[in-house]
């Protein structure tokens, strides 16, 4: 064991030290090493721990909620056990051709193909694009004006971008 099966009453920091280094060279049920993410759970649900610890009877004189700090991850590896995997997104010419395949016979579906088409030219987040009006296209310039104060947008920037490149056809339909 990393701790040398020591009672919890003499914690040390080195304890929390130590349970890092084993932490790194630790083995999944398949043999492989710990991922970043399971091992900043692991590091969470020890930190948790000895915050509890620190507050029971007979532990408050010898564990400090202090020490529960020295069970966080490096910044490195807590940024990369946070971070996302990258998620698939369609080419261009995929979102070309999905925009040419809908249909625009009633009012209802041009309102779809044009939304799409907006999605595409502009690559807006959905809450933004569903309170986006058509006040704030401007056609001519090729922009879109994000205000705050009538959009939903992130942290409530206001955010003035242009069209992407290569979609005329998404820009006809934006027009229509």
């Amino acid at each position: 064991m990393w701790y040398g099966r020591n009672d919890f009453a003499q914690f040390h920091i080195e304890w929390a030290m130590g349970f890092r280094t084993h932490l790194e060279v630790a083995k999944s049920g398949t043999g492989k090493p710990l991922g970043k993410s399971t091992k900043r759970a692991i590091m969470a649900t020890m930190r948790e721990f000895t915050l509890w610890l620190s507050q029971q009877e007979g532990f408050r004189a010898r564990i400090k909620p202090s020490r529960a700090e020295y069970f966080n991850l490096s910044r490195r590896d807590e940024a990369e056990a946070r971070a996302a995997p990258p998620r698939p997104a369609p080419s261009v010419n995929q979102a070309k051709r999905a925009q040419d395949m809908m249909p625009d016979r009633t009012p209802r579906e041009l309102r779809d193909k044009t939304v799409f088409a907006l999605l595409c030219l502009k690559g807006v987040r959905v809450a933004a694009l569903v309170s986006l009006r058509i006040k704030h296209v401007n056609r001519e310039e090729k922009s879109v004006t994000h205000n705050p104060r009538k959009l939903a947008t992130k942290f409530g920037k206001g955010i003035d971008t242009f069209f992407a490149q290569g979609f005329d056809n998404a820009v006809s339909v934006l027009c229509e």
